[in-house]
C-alpha cells in the first residue's frame, strides 16, 4: 500500500460524520440548557475539581500512548516515548474532525518518519482493540465485585456482558490468525502485513500483559474522573461503581465512527450509568462535563503534538528528497 485509502464522501460518510454528530450535539445542548441550573455552579465557581479531571485526562492519555509505544516496539520500530506521545496527542486532536483524520495522520507520520507500513500500523491498532476488550472485561468484573463487597448488587446482564467480552478477547489472543493464502493482489498484501504484525505481538505475551496493565490503570483513572464528575452533580458512590462505567467510555472510543466519538461516548456512559442505577439525565450531564474537559486538554496537547510531528515529517521528507 502506498497510502491509506481515502473514504468516499457518500451518503454513509455524511450520515456518520455530519448527520449523527449534529443530532447528538443538538441533544446534548438541549439537555445542558434544560439542566443549566445544576451545571452553572461547576463552571462559574470551580473548586479545583475540573483541574483535577484535566490532570487525570493528561495522565490517562500518556498511559494510552504508552500502550501503542509498547506495541510499536514489539514490531521493531525505534520510536521514543516522548515522540510517540506527541504523535498520539496530534492524532487525538485530528480525530475531532470527520473521517478519522487523526488516525490517518498517525499512520502517515509513522510511514514517513519510521518507514512503518500502514498494515503494521493497522495490526497495532487491532492488537490494542483486542486488549481494550480484555481490559474492559477485567475492569468491569472487578468493579462489579467491588460493588457487591461494598453491599450493593450486580446486575446479571452486566456480569454476562463483561464475561462474554473477556471470553471473546481471549479467543482472539490465543487462536492464530489464518494465512488466507487464496487472497491475491493488494488485499493479500494487506492481510499478510496485518497478520505478520499481529503474530509479532502474539509471540510476545509480556508485551500484551504490559499493555493490559497500562489499560487497566487508565480505566482506574477514568473511574476516578467519573467519580468526580458525578459528585459535582450530587451523586456520591464508591470508585468501584464507576469502574463498571469506565469501560463503556473506552469501548465507545474504540468502536465509534463519529468525530471524536461524539454522541457514542455519551450514550455508552449514560447507558452504563443507568444500568448501575443512576438517572439518565445525570449520567448524560456527568459524561458531558468530562467531555468538556477532554476537549480542552485535547486542543492544548494536540496543538503541541501537531507542531512537533509536522516538523519531524517535513525534515524526514526533505532528507528523502520528497517535496
Amino acid at each position: 500500500m502506498t497510502e491509506p485509502a481515502r473514504r468516499r464522501r457518500g451518503p454513509r460518510w455524511l450520515f456518520g460524520n455530519v448527520v449523527l454528530p449534529a443530532v447528538f450535539t443538538a441533544a446534548l445542548v438541549a439537555v445542558v440548557v434544560n439542566r443549566w441550573d445544576d451545571l452553572s455552579p461547576i463552571f462559574e465557581d470551580p473548586d479545583g475539581s475540573l483541574l483535577l479531571i484535566a490532570v487525570l485526562v493528561v495522565v490517562g492519555h500518556s498511559l494510552n500512548s504508552a500502550e501503542f509505544w509498547l506495541l510499536y516496539r514489539a514490531q521493531g520500530m525505534a520510536i521514543g516515548l516522548l515522540e510517540n506521545w506527541m504523535v498520539f496527542t496530534a492524532g487525538q486532536l485530528g480525530n475531532l474532525l470527520p473521517g478519522q483524520v487523526g488516525t490517518l495522520y498517525r499512520f502517515r507520520y509513522l510511514k514517513v518518519v519510521h518507514d512503518f507500513s500502514y498494515t503494521r500500523s493497522g495490526s497495532s491498532f487491532g492488537a490494542n482493540l483486542v486488549i481494550t476488550f480484555a481490559s474492559s472485561a477485567v475492569a468491569g468484573l472487578l468493579g462489579l465485585a467491588g460493588v457487591v463487597l461494598a453491599g450493593g448488587t450486580a446486575r446479571w446482564w452486566l456480569v454476562a456482558a463483561f464475561a462474554a467480552l473477556g471470553v471473546g478477547s481471549s479467543m482472539l489472543v490465543f487462536v492464530p490468525m489464518p494465512h488466507v493464502r487464496w487472497l491475491r493482489g493488494t488485499p493479500g498484501r494487506v492481510w499478510h502485513g496485518f497478520r505478520s504484525g499481529w503474530e509479532d505481538i502474539r509471540r510476545r505475551p509480556s508485551v500484551a500483559v504490559g499493555v493490559l496493565v497500562l489499560d487497566l490503570a487508565k480505566y482506574v483513572l477514568v473511574a476516578w474522573r467519573f467519580q468526580i464528575s458525578f459528585s459535582l452533580l450530587g451523586v456520591e458512590e464508591p470508585v468501584w461503581y464507576f469502574l463498571v462505567i469506565a469501560p463503556a467510555a473506552g469501548l465507545a472510543g474504540a468502536l465509534s465512527f463519529t468525530p471524536g466519538g461524539l454522541g457514542f461516548r455519551e450514550a455508552f456512559v449514560t447507558a452504563a450509568a443507568v444500568g448501575m442505577g443512576s438517572e439518565l439525565d445525570v449520567g448524560l450531564l456527568a459524561a458531558t462535563v468530562d467531555r468538556g474537559v477532554m476537549l480542552a486538554t485535547s486542543v492544548l496537547l494536540g496543538g503541541a503534538g501537531y507542531a512537533y510531528t509536522f516538523r519531524r515529517m517535513r525534515v524526514a521528507r526533505a532528507a528523502a528528497g520528497v517535496p
